[in-house]
């Protein structure tokens, strides 16, 4: 009876060891995500680290983790362009940074694009760098094609030189890095709807999502 006794209270005993740990675990994931409508996983997201478009106090908050030299981030753009037309008034849309290790000229490039932003220039910058992404992304150094696309929009050569060769900008795009691994980004584009990460099937499935949360 006494080594049944001895048993049952190391059961007991491991049992409350697995809780205490589940719990810890369960808590520390509180710091990026909670539980939200329908059993899904709401992440808590910086809306005021990125390049924005629309309202901070818009009802839609759409977060792209996205790549310049992503094929996949390209073939997003025209229903994301779309949406955002479309919902104009109740959009929030943030841009941020997720240069893969595959795409060598990917941090460089939103090095320029965040020097475009100093100028005010970001989306023009945004939208030159997908519409040219077959030009730029096989090329040993972008450098001297990302200036032209600079001028073209009326941006500083030396500036534009400068913020390249000294990557200036890598702290920024390091910092939205960081916070995308955070919220388990893997790939790209990745997408956040009102802190839920999307899964669509389809690019075209995006409206349908949106329309989901009006």
């Amino acid at each position: 009876m006494k080594t049944e006794t001895k048993i049952m209270a190391s059961i007991l005993i491991f049992i409350a060891i697995l809780l205490a740990g589940a719990v810890f675990f369960l808590s520390g994931d509180q710091k990026t995500m909670s539980q939200g409508e329908g059993n899904q996983l709401t992440y808590k997201i910086d809306y005021s680290n990125g390049q924005k478009i629309g309202s901070d106090s818009a009802k839609i908050k759409l977060v792209e983790f996205s790549d310049f030299q992503c094929p996949a981030c390209k073939g997003f753009e025209p229903f994301l362009k779309q949406a955002l037309t479309d919902y104009k008034n109740d959009i929030l849309f943030v841009y941020k940074h997720f240069p893969l290790p595959q795409h060598l000229n990917a941090k460089t490039a939103a090095n320029m694009a965040e020097y475009a932003a100093t100028e005010g220039k970001f989306w023009q910058m945004h939208d030159k760098l997908f519409e040219t992404q077959e030009q730029w992304s096989a090329l040993k150094d972008p450098t001297e094609f990302f200036i032209k696309l600079g001028k073209e929009i009326g941006l500083d050569e030396t500036k534009s030189r400068e913020a390249i060769e000294k990557s200036l900008y890598n702290n920024l795009i390091s910092r939205h890095k960081d916070e995308g691994i955070n919220l388990e980004v893997s790939a790209t584009p990745t997408v956040f709807l009102n802190g839920v990460k999307l899964k669509l099937q389809k690019f075209s499935d995006l409206t349908q999502e949106i329309q989901k949360q009006l």
